[in-house]
């Protein structure tokens, strides 16, 4: 059985100018990075616009994964 899941990470932790999506798949307690994505911050305002979209894409991905498993 495979479990899936996201962590959202931003770099660096204070001011961060891009935040990075690391989806993972874990196989017999091991898990594994399945795909690592960066998230660039555009403006000074738009950080949490650039948390947003990193969340949406581990969300879409996971569930994307799942979905051809259980299938």
């Amino acid at each position: 059985m495979s479990i899936f899941f996201y962590t959202i990470t931003p770099q660096p932790e204070t001011n961060p100018i891009s935040y990075i999506c690391r989806v993972f798949v874990e196989n017999n307690g091991e898990p594994t990075i399945y795909e690592t994505r960066n998230f660039p911050v555009l403006s000074p305002y738009g950080q949490q616009s650039a948390f947003d979209t990193a969340d949406l894409y581990g969300k879409l991905t996971v569930s994307a994964l799942m979905s051809e498993v259980q299938a």
